[in-house]
């Protein structure tokens, strides 16, 4: 069952900020967009391509820069 979150503009700044996570938006509207909990989970994501036979997992990356625009 999914969980719905609601989340104010300086709450994901902060959360941000405290996982030492940088970002600028156009608008203060686009914040929101960028929140963790906006995001699948990438390691489930992975899994469940390898287990369907669609992809293959090679190497994990940590990314230090997405730039978006």
């Amino acid at each position: 069952m999914l969980k719905l979150l609601r989340l104010c503009r300086t709450q994901v700044l902060d959360k941000l900020k405290e996982n030492g996570i940088a970002i600028r938006v156009a608008s203060p509207k686009l914040v929101m967009e960028e929140a963790p909990e906006s995001y699948k989970d990438v390691i489930q994501v992975v899994e469940t391509c390898h287990a369907a036979g669609i992809s293959n997992k090679v190497l994990k990356l940590r990314p230090i820069a997405v730039i978006k625009g």
